[in-house]
């Protein structure tokens, strides 16, 4: 689908959405051997820039992420300590500050920290993870990377065994490996993982190593590993995680994972792509990657690159993604591309602009205005046919904001929670967080309903709101990429206003 700039209006990032589904295709992991892995795990990591910040700095800085905060609550008690919370349960409380004659250390942290020190004795000594970076105890995040580390098992030995002869910083690399996989998991622990840039190539290069089925499997198991490590404060607690994770997870997914990180970090698209495709067995992941639909997702992409033009569905889609958002309803993965510069949709009345941020194949768009409003546009329709004022749209957007903030567990039905405890008890954590997630949108739809119902039109299918007089619709709905790329697939003819939550 070619993009060209409208006369006279200004260039913008387009991306074009798609999605793939793998229905009933077999998958499984790549087998990636231990000299192999450790071959190009070599060479991979002699190209990756280190440079001088903490493992935990660097690892955020190569997958976009903000800094952890600072702050933290103080309690009175000889100086400040910091409260980490989690779904609203205070789990550690660490001393940043004391003073007086009387130091008081924290036993169970004290002890968990010995411990982390201790195994990483035969591993390099001292603080082998850079996990003490922060402060001298292990806080949630550095527990979290710990327990993956101790998943990892021996195949961590085999990527610090890798780089013995090396004049690179072991212990920099291993721990910013860690740490980068950490973080990238985290982004999983959401109702519809989503991830971009380098993440978002990580993601794609592991639906072709493990397959879309297994990496949803590993998706639940790190948010169980996850939970637990929140609750943790002895050294058996986190290794009895990261070990059921690490029966989950397997050799070749670890593998695959450390690979990832050191083949996709800190590099351009004209780097990536070599390193990609000398990666072990990539034939193999390339193959599985086009059976689970990949071939046909870059089939109807247009590359403008030269130097994709030749290169497999895999690579290709490595090297142009921008954004990957996978959902446990399908399966089903919705990969929006970027294409490079695009252009304004359009000048819409009232003298706004309207730019196309979303391109679906079948010829849809949905543009955002100047003033904030997003509309989807089937075939045939242009900003220009947008009303130049929509009062009941603008209320409705405003019942719709207002509705979500009044949200919260205590609304759950009987019902629903339920099926989020049941949903918990299995291990599937992500399942829960989707089901928390509509439960939201029903309780939104129903706010509305009850106050606008009469005047205007609520429908249990299609378009959620028709106002009669003029026509118009709208769809409520929440603004995460993959619910607005599957609304604009759902209802590709539809000319309606989108309002998020």
């Amino acid at each position: 689908m070619a993009v060209t700039a409208e006369p006279g209006l200004k260039s913008a990032t387009v991306y074009v959405v798609d999605f793939m589904e793998p229905g009933a295709v077999v998958t499984r992991p790549v087998p990636i051997p231990r000299a192999e892995f450790q071959r190009a795990f070599l060479r991979l990591s002699r190209d990756v820039r280190l440079g001088t910040k903490t493992p935990q700095a660097a690892a955020r800085e190569l997958l976009h992420l903000l800094p952890p905060p600072k702050g933290g609550e103080t309690v009175d008690s000889q100086g400040d300590w910091l409260l980490e919370v989690y779904r609203d349960q205070a789990y550690t409380l660490v001393p940043e500050r004391q003073e007086g004659p009387v130091v008081l250390t924290p036993a169970a942290d004290e002890a968990l920290r010995a411990r982390y020190l201790q195994w990483c004795a035969p591993r390099g000594g001292g603080d082998c993870l850079g996990l003490l970076d922060d402060g001298p105890y292990l806080r949630t995040d550095d527990r979290r990377a710990f327990a993956l580390a101790l998943a990892f098992g021996h195949v961590l030995d085999e990527t610090r065994e890798a780089l013995t002869h090396e004049l690179l910083d072991v212990r920099m690399m291993v721990s910013m490996v860690v740490w980068t996989v950490a973080l990238y998991c985290m982004l999983w622990v959401m109702p519809e993982p989503t991830t971009k840039a380098l993440a978002a190539g990580m993601t794609l290069l592991l639906m072709g190593y493990l397959g879309l089925q297994t990496m949803y499997g590993l998706m639940d198991g790190w948010a169980r590993m996850a939970d637990t490590a929140h609750h943790a404060t002895t050294f058996e607690e986190l290794r009895a995680a990261g070990e059921e994770f690490g029966k989950v997870l397997g050799e070749d997914a670890a593998r695959a994972m450390i690979l990832a990180v050191a083949t996709l970090g800190g590099h351009t698209l004209g780097q990536v792509l070599p390193r990609v495709k000398s990666l072990p067995r990539f034939n193999l992941a390339g193959k599985q990657f086009e059976a689970q639909g990949g071939a046909g997702v870059m089939g109807r992409l247009e590359v403008t690159e030269a130097a994709l033009a030749k290169e497999g569905a895999l690579a290709q889609a490595v090297a142009a993604v921008d954004t990957v958002a996978t959902s446990p309803q399908g399966p089903l993965a919705v990969v929006m591309l970027k294409k490079g510069t695009g252009s304004r949709a359009g000048q819409a009345p009232g003298g706004r602009f309207a730019e196309t941020v979303i391109r679906h194949r079948g010829g849809n768009r949905q543009v955002e205005l100047s003033d904030g409003q997003r509309w989807h546009l089937p075939r045939g329709k242009s900003a220009a046919d947008i009303p130049v004022e929509d009062k009941v749209g603008d209320m409705l957007q405003k019942a719709v904001t207002q509705a979500a903030k009044e949200w919260g567990p205590h609304r759950l039905s009987r019902q629903e929670q339920i099926a989020i405890e049941q949903a918990q008890k299995k291990g599937e954590y992500w399942l829960a967080k989707l089901l928390e997630r509509e439960a939201r949108g029903r309780f939104v739809h129903a706010r509305l309903k009850q106050q606008f119902d009469g005047p205007l039109q609520f429908k249990p299918q299609g378009v959620d709101v028709i106002d009669p007089q003029t026509g118009r619709q709208y769809e409520i709905l929440a603004g995460t990429e993959s619910n607005l790329a599957r609304h604009g697939r759902r209802m590709a003819g539809e000319f309606f206003r989108m309002l998020t939550f």
